[in-house]
């Protein structure tokens, strides 16, 4: 009987999913669709009582969805990923384990966490499989029994079935995304071609005809004209440069990683900035106790980061203020760097998109509109993030985190 029912539950969770890849679209919110994923997980197996799936995030891991479980504890368990319990056991690509509530006792924060979510429960037995995008892991499920001494070898065999799904949906969607991402590059890269570099090559052409074709000009006409040719070359050379950056970023997966000092780069990086700061603005940095002395991580990608944010919020701000303020997650081994202007703020409508390639902020400034999407790959490559906040009228905040340690 027990065997019919095996059959019959595997079944209909089978249907389910079919059901859930026939209406994918590569648009689905990604808590949504992997509440949906875990509802069928936990449907599949018999000794399934409550059950979360946890996502790789840089160097941090956090749950993004629960079954049977209280959110507002759940979100309090990110933790950097090497400190997880499967970290130990990546080689496996199904794990049971006894005792996953005990873990970490020494973090005294996520054990807390960890017991209040389980409810102190004294029995606990948990399966743990891979989420992979091809070959690369993006993260896990588990599935988690207070009962049960263990799960059948049939529970194990149908989460394992049901975790090949599950990767196959997430690569799906991944293959979508950066085929959208590919049409709308396309579009704006065409759009950039058309006009952002046609603008200072007709300014060169221009001038250039000016002075061939006014056999009297005097010296001083001459020399103002080449000043015009010389500027908008200069332009053209920093739009080509960028363009070159921006290209190599999508390529080059590899990063140079050293031990450097944190404060030394920052404050390098400041210096870099500091020259086109307006007199009327001032430029103050804040840092927090126990900020660590080293960061392992690429300094090149990293200068090229804080240069490109702070640059900007000092470009943007005539007067007031660049506040740079930095502090550190000793849970998470992360370096936080909020970075706050009293200038003019970033409309709603191109908010939301300040980080895709070629977005201009203002014409009035000089720019390729690659600064932000150089940020954004760089940040990625660090694995770390950064989130921006603005209202048109009242300055911008922006935040990095950057982890202590990332590996090549």
């Amino acid at each position: 009987m027990s065997t019919e029912i095996d059959i019959k539950t595997y079944i209909e969770s089978f249907e389910e999913m079919s059901q859930l890849f026939q209406t994918l679209s590569g648009e689905e919110n990604e808590k949504t669709f992997m509440e949906k994923l875990l509802n069928i997980a936990i449907k599949s197996i018999q000794e399934a009582e409550c059950g979360s799936i946890w996502k790789i995030e840089g160097t941090l891991y956090k749950p993004v969805a629960g079954y049977g479980y209280d959110d507002e504890v759940l979100n309090k368990m990110e933790i950097p990923f090497d400190d997880s319990y499967i970290y130990q056991h990546l080689d496996e690509e199904i794990h049971e384990t006894f005792d996953i509530a005990n873990f970490n006792k020494n973090a005294s924060e996520f054990y807390k966490a960890s017991q209040m979510l389980h409810n102190k429960n004294e029995k606990l037995v948990t399966l743990i499989v891979p989420l992979r995008i091809k070959n690369k892991l993006e993260g896990h499920i588990y599935i988690d029994n207070f009962k049960v001494k263990k799960f059948s070898e049939t529970s194990k065999r149908i989460l394992k079935t049901f975790s090949n799904f599950a990767s196959t949906f997430m690569t799906l969607m991944n293959l979508r995304e950066k085929e959208k991402e590919a049409n709308e590059m396309n579009s704006v890269y065409l759009s950039f071609i058309t006009h952002e570099l046609r603008t200072p090559l007709t300014s060169i052409i221009g001038f250039s005809e000016t002075v061939l074709s006014d056999p009297d000009m005097t010296a001083e006409e001459m020399r103002k004209m080449m000043r015009k040719i010389y500027a908008s070359a200069r332009h053209l050379n920093s739009l080509i440069e960028d363009i070159s950056t921006f290209k190599k970023l999508n390529k080059d997966q590899k990063i140079n990683v050293d031990k450097i000092n944190f404060k030394k780069l920052l404050f390098d990086s400041i210096s870099i900035v500091e020259p086109i700061t307006s007199p009327d603005v001032e430029l103050n940095i804040k840092y927090e106790t126990e900020i660590p002395e080293n960061i392992e991580t690429d300094s090149t990608k990293l200068r090229q980061i804080f240069v490109n944010i702070i640059g900007n919020s000092v470009k943007y701000t005539d007067y007031g203020y660049v506040d740079i303020i930095v502090s550190y997650n000793k849970k998470k081994k992360m370096f936080t760097i909020k970075v706050e202007d009293s200038g003019p703020g970033i409309p709603e409508e191109k908010l939301k998109d300040i980080f895709k390639p070629f977005v201009r902020l203002s014409k009035d400034k000089p720019g390729s509109g690659l600064g932000l999407a150089i940020v954004k790959k760089n940040i990625k490559k660090l694995k770390g993030t950064i989130h921006m906040e603005s209202k048109e009228g009242y300055g911008t905040t922006t935040v990095i985190n950057i982890p202590l340690s990332v590996k090549k």
